[in-house]
């Protein structure tokens, strides 16, 4: 769209947008959706008939359980869940801080297993599941107190912008003191008590699970980095919007959630439907009022240059709240059962509701067939039996009778073997579209007799395991992966300050302005090698080849102490222990070894040898003493030579002075004794 110029026009074409999104989610796929909830919490189908059993299967419910253990397990098994790669030898220590770093900004300030754990119940349920990270900052209001401040110390209180001073005492005393002199003196001395609020702010990267209809997409979109708009429809208080800036009287004129259209979202009603009746209402009243908020991301061009920027527009009803200029779009996506270039696919519930559909049917006739036979029906003569007593059914009754063929018993059908064969053919079924068997859950007695070797049960297991498998790859290169990614770039982004976090049982220092602009970062999932036990047996095996190299003398050759620790971590991690170091030491972080104490013989030689050097070493220093007094001893001869020198030279310079004196004493009497000549003046 061209030529915005307004907030009105803007959030005109945002509402637009959003309709069209809207529009999408509450068709054919909001409508699945909400059926897989219901199917998910064993809901009726509305096909009842009264009198008739009303029984419903729980397939849905059922295989979900099953799949969650073992993406939980394959996802959570490692210390990491992702890992970052060194691009060459001065990227390892790096890399490897930006790994526990990362990993513990997800699971240990976001509680990382509570959001894979809803991210991916969603997926399996309602086809998407949409994980959130960005960068919150939130400003807090705290009341603090001080007394006794100085004055200068009060001063610097009121020049700080983040304190504001709500209550203010001061105080005059005066105390006697000596001065230098000895008199005593009486100052006055003025202290403050303080009350303040402090504004502090805090930042730190959040990660969170979106339901999945509070996240719209245009309809036309592949995926979320190519998506032309997006938005999540945020909750939030009055007073969170006003300590985030914006305008009191704007924030009281948003509507409330209760009255929003995402309130009254028929996938949230469904969620809420299994232990109550309707969404439980806004309670909050004044500061704790809740708010929908349109949380827009879309690429639209407002300085008129004919560039589409990607933006980030906040809207509450029609009024815009804010409006900034972004770099990427803060959401990832994974869904089990991908279509290729569509956005949303297929999730584990769509493959098994047609399964508990018919399943429950079948249950249902063998339930009414049970209840016909173990209670018959029976032909009465009218007029001939007292109808009171037959349908008064109880042990030793008796049934009044006129006549003695009154009452004669209906034969009931016998139920099909057939039924029952269905039942396990649909179980059959099941287990191939999911992945989810007895065999994969240790539960199957026909893989467990004797005649059946541990490798064909480990191979059936394995087997069994490869749809999840694939699931959890697709989990973790579609989605996972984006979310450390973007937890890297957040923090190297805000995080500008040095500072200690506790990481592999020790307080290690983190400075994220050292790290590089990017990493390749993989994602451990734990999938392609086998079962848990499979991988242990493996892991075994390769141990009992080290010893074996170790004990030929392979120690420093083909096998080093970090290969033994890479070995042994793995296998305690495999067996499900996180903390290998409280096992095993790691090489690398240990300081370099103790050289050996020397023997008594090595000792006396080494003083034979410092003494040897010692004589040396005195020698060398009498050779030098003797040399510098040689040539202190030439240095004095060569002065004493240069002194007399200057003294003759000297004692020649003043006879030729006393020389010169004489001749000239000697022509000045000459002159003088001269006789006058005629002309003479």
């Amino acid at each position: 769209m061209t030529d915005i110029k307004t907030d009105s026009e803007l959030a005109a074409h945002l509402e637009s947008e959003i309709q069209n999104a809207t529009g999408h989610m509450n068709s054919e796929l909001s409508s699945q959706r909400e059926d897989s909830m219901k199917y998910y919490l064993g809901e009726k189908f509305g096909n009842e008939i009264d009198g008739r059993s009303e029984i419903v299967t729980t397939d849905v419910r059922d295989t979900v359980e099953y799949i969650m253990p073992s993406l939980m397990r394959i996802f959570t098994t490692h210390n990491n869940i992702a890992e970052f790669e060194p691009e060459g030898p001065e990227d390892v220590q790096v890399a490897q801080q930006a790994t526990d770093y990362c990993n513990y900004v997800f699971n240990r300030q976001n509680n990382g297993f509570k959001v894979l754990y809803d991210a991916f119940k969603d997926a399996l349920i309602s086809k998407t599941g949409i994980v959130k990270h960005y960068w919150e900052q939130k400003r807090e209001l705290v009341k603090e107190s001080y007394t006794n401040l100085t004055e200068i110390e009060y001063q610097s209180i009121l020049a700080n912008d983040d304190l504001e001073v709500v209550e203010h005492t001061e105080n005059l005393e005066q105390k006697e003191q000596v001065d230098d002199f000895g008199n005593l003196v009486s100052p006055k001395i003025v202290s403050h008590d303080v009350t303040v609020m402090n504004n502090k702010v805090h930042g730190q990267v959040k990660i969170l699970s979106v339901p999945p209809e509070e996240f719209l997409i245009s309809r036309r979109a592949t995926d979320i980095e190519s998506a032309q708009f997006i938005c999540h429809r945020v909750k939030k208080t009055v007073s969170e919007l006003i300590l985030e800036g914006f305008d009191p009287k704007v924030v009281d004129s948003l509507p409330s959630y209760s009255q929003s259209q995402a309130e009254l979202n028929e996938e949230r009603l469904a969620r809420f439907s299994y232990d109550d009746d309707s969404v439980p209402p806004d309670e909050g009243r004044g500061a704790n009022r809740q708010v929908w908020l349109d949380e827009c991301y879309t690429r639209v061009d407002l300085d008129g240059d004919g560039i589409a920027e990607l933006r980030k527009i906040t809207k509450g009803g029609n009024t815009i709240l804010d409006n900034v200029e972004i770099d990427y779009i803060p959401f990832s996506a994974i869904c089990p059962l991908p279509i290729p270039h569509k956005f949303y696919g297929m999730s584990v519930a769509d493959t098994v509701k047609d399964i508990q559909l018919i399943k429950s049917t079948i249950v249902r006739n063998i339930l009414d067939n049970m209840y016909l036979t173990n209670n018959a029906r029976y032909a009465v003569l009218a007029g001939q039996v007292e109808l009171d007593d037959l349908l008064t059914s109880r042990p030793g009754g008796i049934v009044r009778m006129r006549s003695p063929n009154a009452v004669t018993p209906l034969p009931t059908p016998q139920m099909s073997g057939d039924a029952f064969n269905m039942v396990k053919y649909l179980d059959q079924i099941r287990e191939e579209r999911s992945g989810v068997s007895k065999m994969s859950q240790g539960l199957n007695p026909d893989v467990l007799t004797s005649h059946v070797t541990s490798g064909a049960i480990s191979a059936a297991t394995e087997s069994a395991m490869q749809r999840i498998e694939l699931i959890a790859r697709i989990f973790a290169e579609t989605g996972i992966k984006d979310v450390f990614r973007c937890i890297y770039q957040l923090v190297q982004r805000y995080e500008d300050r040095q500072k200690m976090v506790f990481l592999n049982n020790k307080f290690v220092p983190i400075d994220v302005s050292k790290w590089k602009d990017k990493l390749n970062c993989t994602i451990n999932v734990g999938v392609g090698s086998g079962s848990q036990q499979t991988k242990m047996q493996t892991m075994g095996g390769i141990m009992q080849i080290l010893n074996v190299l170790v004990q030929q003398g392979g120690m420093g050759t083909l096998v080093t102490p970090q290969n033994l620790y890479n070995a042994i971590s793995e296998y305690i991690s495999q067996a499900g222990y996180k903390n290998t170091d409280a096992f095993v030491s790691n090489p690398a972080m240990m300081p370099p070894p103790q050289p050996p104490q020397p023997t008594v013989e090595e000792k006396i030689a080494a003083q034979k040898g410092q003494i040897e050097l010692q004589k040396l070493q005195l020698q060398a220093a009498e050779l030098e003493l003797d040399t510098k007094l040689k040539q202190q001893a030439l240095e004095l001869k060569k002065r004493e030579a240069q002194v007399d020198f200057l003294i003759k030279q000297q004692e020649l310079e003043i006879k030729k002075q006393k020389v010169d004196q004489g001749e000239l004493e000697i022509a000045l009497e000459a002159t003088q004794n001269r006789p006058v000549a005629i002309g003479d003046t």
